[in-house]
């Protein structure tokens, strides 16, 4: 909900009151089944087998963490829904810092580490985001306090969870889509791919992550008209078009270097599935505020009919080609599924074609950068393959890569934010 459109205080306390009863919900919910899966594991140890030592401790500090991570998102919605998504955002950094921190001094020291002290350790940077945002949001005046629970509260809160079901549902979707895949590679291609696979997946779930949280801003414009979300969808890509190219290239390198430094992998394959699965990630990552924006109009049932897509797609075309093309086929079958998928979203997002013609100009300039970082991503691909490791060749890509960044205005923005009055001196 945005709060920051309302200005009457029943509408702020009316909005606390369903999100405080969806909380304490949660909480009953998770407290109860906490409980109950620490009995069973206690009482019923035969149906388990031999679990390791202070595993119910395990248990409930899970649950521990896990409640403190709801009144993180609790609290974080509340700040979000002002309009300060920069500092529900800038409020969570600090937990995984101290969580950095902790696990890097006990590697240091030498220190055994359990499963109990890894998860209280976990605690201690979900604290901390919990109270960073506890001060953020006392800063704001955004009090928690809600009135009695009434009708017009539980509908809001039986919303609340239609909308969550729908929006998890669709994400059950893509549960499957690893593991089909991953069967269908260790069945006819070897568990050598499989390791290649998940590896090189890991690097491109890593750059959506990376990308994530900035194109979340498109859910609070998903409610304005057309040209709103074609106008900010044009800056957006202004921003972070080559950014997002150029991570691919890093990622790139990083894979080779994987490949011949640390792990026994064929270098070959790893490479040639991360270059098409790049294109597929570019697609989706630049669909992602298309998408976002959906959600943000409330079109549920679709984005449930777009994840389905997308798994039908990806399963059907992966049971077609793994068995003759191996890896290169669920690559394949990813990036036909990302095409469809993403041409399904970008219709039905229905952006008004004038908001992006009236940035013809700044869109101009956006396809020469990125068309001249996708020119360095393909060399750096051709040259992870039949380079076989020239130094020469490597020291092209980064003073490349050097000079695309440098140009670039986050570059500029992320310089000017940390060094302000270097003009000045």
């Amino acid at each position: 909900m945005d709060l920051s459109a309302h200005d009457s205080g029943h509408d702020y306390q009316t909005a606390i009151s369903i999100a405080l009863t969806f909380f304490f919900v949660s909480l009953a919910f998770l407290i109860t089944v906490t409980l109950l899966l620490v009995f069973f594991l206690i009482q019923e140890p035969k149906f388990v087998g031999e679990l390791p030592p202070r595993f119910d401790e395990v248990i409930m500090l899970m649950g521990f963490l896990t409640i403190i991570q709801i009144f993180v998102a609790l609290q974080s919605a509340v700040i979000e829904g002002k309009g300060r998504l920069d500092l529900a955002t800038k409020a969570q950094l600090i937990g995984p810092v101290f969580v950095s921190a902790l696990l890097i001094t006990t590697f240091i020291l030498g220190a055994v580490i359990e499963a109990w002290h890894y998860v209280a350790i976990l605690c201690i940077g979900a604290l901390a985001d919990m109270l960073l945002l506890w001060l953020v949001r006392h800063r704001l005046s955004l009090p928690l306090f809600a009135k009695a629970p009434t009708l017009s509260c539980m509908q809001g809160v039986l919303e609340l969870l239609r909308s969550g079901g729908v929006l998890q549902a669709a994400s059950l979707f893509n549960l499957f889509l690893e593991p089909a895949n991953k069967f269908l590679l260790s069945s006819y291609a070897g568990a050598a791919t499989v390791a290649i696979y998940d590896l090189a997946m890991k690097v491109i779930w890593g750059i959506q992550y990376l990308f994530g949280s900035a194109m979340r801003v498109f859910l609070h414009i998903g409610s304005q008209d057309r040209q709103a979300v074609g106008r900010n969808f044009a800056k957006a890509i202004s921003l972070l078009g080559v950014p997002v190219v150029v991570v691919h290239v890093v990622g790139t390198l990083f894979l080779y270097w994987v490949a011949h430094h640390w792990v026994v992998l064929d270098v070959f394959p790893l490479i040639v599935f991360f270059g098409i699965a790049s294109i597929s990630n570019l697609g989706m990552i630049f669909i992602t505020p298309f998408y976002l924006s959906l959600i943000g109009r409330r079109e549920l049932n679709f984005i449930l009919m777009a994840h389905a897509l997308l798994a039908l797609v990806n399963v059907s075309l992966s049971v077609a080609l793994i068995p003759h093309f191996g890896l290169v086929g669920s690559a394949f079958g990813l990036l036909v599924a990302i095409v469809m998928n993403g041409s399904a979203i970008y219709l039905r997002c229905d952006v008004e074609r004038e908001a992006l013609a009236n940035e013809s100009v700044v869109f101009r300039k956006v396809i020469h950068r990125v068309a001249l970082s996708l020119g360095l991503l393909a060399a750096t691909v051709g040259w992870g393959l039949f380079g076989e490791g020239s130094v020469y060749g490597l020291l092209g890509i980064i003073a490349s890569l050097t000079l695309i960044i440098i140009q670039e205005p986050l570059m500029r923005m992320i310089v000017s934010f940390f060094l302000p009055n270097r003009k000045n001196s």
